[in-house]
């Protein structure tokens, strides 16, 4: 039995301490826990049974929180949340997991909206790889959505919560004759009752997909109820922001299963798509203010570069001017000490200084020749002063 504890500190079997709350569901929590054996932390998965169930109700959740850990514990894979134990205390399974610090895909489209395409396809890329796994075990998820995906900072994406899945094979339908699965990421023939298989896994990954790269999923209200009474469908609208990502989500999304793209196929297209740079599309209106910023700001450019020969040309001549007035007064001490030595120097620099900024038929020189202006102008600067420092403070 759980002790009498606070949930806080309650301790299963004696080695997993219940520490804080970390997630929770319609009937289940999850706590953060440590492992006192071995000195980690863990997740721990506790199925809350409300009072208002039936014994059948009950037994169902039972059930399917059992089947949880033993199809997660039979694979290991960086993408799949790793099942360590199970605990059966207080007549209820616990689930021990990996600890995964993340927040679920829903969560990060609800806070930062829908999310560029190359990083869309990266999580599809780690998620088809679970996926994948997974049906090489036999195992179809059944239950693919945003909010059964976990990614953390360091961007590891983790496939969780296998309640749902069954066995290749399988009818869709539950016992009681309902259909397993969240409306918006059902595939159209789950609602035909007929067996479940990797395709029907495919088209619940586009449509997670497409909710993440469009921020909503690919059927509105009305396709949901067609989809849940079985009616035949048309495809869903293409994405809009989905760039180079758009035909892999065409491939997964097709109605009929024969015609979706394989495991092998849907890899090959989100690794080209992961690699595309991203150019946000923008609309007419949006496009349409550009091109007027853009023209106007090419227009200022243009006086602002038509101004630049005038006030380069002034600024050069006064340059000249003061530089020849450098050169004359330092000439006159220079020439009672070197009058020999720095003749020849001094005709050089001025020489040098009428060619600032001035041709010789006085034409500007472009903007480009700016910085050399100005080195130029402070190097004989420079020079002048180490010339009257050498020679005269001695």
């Amino acid at each position: 039995m759980v002790d009498d504890a606070p949930e806080e500190q309650r301790i299963l079997a004696g080695r997993y301490t219940l520490t804080e709350p970390i997630g929770r569901g319609g009937v289940g929590t999850v706590w953060r826990a440590t492992d006192v054996v071995l000195d980690r932390e863990v997740a721990v998965k506790e199925l809350r049974l409300p009072d208002d169930l039936t014994e059948a109700e009950r037994s169902s959740l039972l059930r399917r929180t059992t089947r949880e850990a033993r199809v997660a514990g039979r694979l290991t894979h960086p993408n799949v949340v790793t099942v360590l134990d199970v605990v059966n205390e207080d007549g209820r399974p616990w689930i021990v997991m990996e600890l995964v610090v993340a927040r679920t895909l829903a969560e990060i489209v609800d806070l930062a909206g829908p999310l560029p395409y190359p990083r869309v396809a990266e999580i599809g890329l780690q998620l088809i790889s679970a996926l994948k796994a997974a049906h090489d075990e036999g195992i179809v998820h059944r239950d693919v959505k945003p909010e059964n995906v976990m990614i953390s900072d360091q961007g590891r994406v983790v496939l969780t919560d296998f309640g749902l899945a069954a066995w290749t094979g399988e009818s869709a339908l539950s016992s009681s004759g309902r259909i397993i699965g969240s409306p918006s990421y059902i595939p159209p023939e789950r609602a035909k009752a007929g067996p479940v298989g990797p395709s029907s896994d495919l088209w619940s990954l586009g449509a997670t997909l497409y909710a993440a790269v469009e921020g909503h999923p690919p059927y509105n209200r009305k396709g949901y109820i067609a989809i849940l009474r079985g009616d035949d469908l048309e495809e869903p609208e293409p994405a809009a922001n989905a760039g180079p990502l758009a035909p892999v989500l065409a491939g997964l999304l097709r109605v009929d299963p024969e015609a979706r793209l394989t495991a092998d196929s849907a890899t090959a297209m989100l690794r080209i798509a992961s690699l595309a740079p991203w150019a946000p599309e923008t609309s007419p209106e949006t496009a349409a203010k550009s091109a007027a910023e853009t023209e106007a700001r090419n227009e200022s450019d243009q006086s602002a570069a038509e101004a630049i020969p005038v006030a380069l040309k002034a600024g050069a001549e006064a340059l000249r001017n003061n530089l020849h007035d450098q050169v004359a007064h330092v000439s006159d001490a220079l020439q009672r000490h070197r009058p020999e030595s720095v003749s020849a120097l001094l005709t050089s620099i001025r020489e040098s200084t009428d060619t600032l900024g001035l041709t010789s038929s006085g034409k500007h020189r472009s903007k480009s020749a700016v910085p050399v202006i100005i080195g130029v102008a402070a190097g004989v600067v420079a020079l002048l002063a180490v010339i009257l420092w050498a020679l005269v403070l001695r």
